[in-house]
């Protein structure tokens, strides 16, 4: 079964946080992976969708803590790398 256009602009609206960084991290994720993405990694992105900012914060600086794997995985194919959000 395919998402429908309005569960996708549902899952989109979710992404915007409030915040330049978390709604760029959050977006690029959504546009670039997410319709081409496994099952379970779109489960996982909407439980990543589930928590409160500071935590997506924290996750994003240091994903090694992250317990959840699937969050785990995403977040770091998000970053690309596995040592946090690097501002340059």
């Amino acid at each position: 079964m395919t998402e429908s256009n309005l569960e996708l602009s549902k899952i989109k609206w979710r992404c915007r946080r409030g915040t330049k960084e978390l709604d760029f991290l959050l977006l690029s994720y959504f546009n670039e992976r997410y319709l081409e993405a496994e099952k379970e990694d779109k489960n996982a992105f909407l439980r990543l969708l589930e928590l409160q900012d500071p935590l997506l914060i924290e996750f994003f600086a240091v994903p090694k803590k992250i317990q959840d794997l699937g969050i785990q995985r995403i977040i770091l194919d998000i970053l690309g790398n596995d040592r946090g959000y690097q501002i340059k």
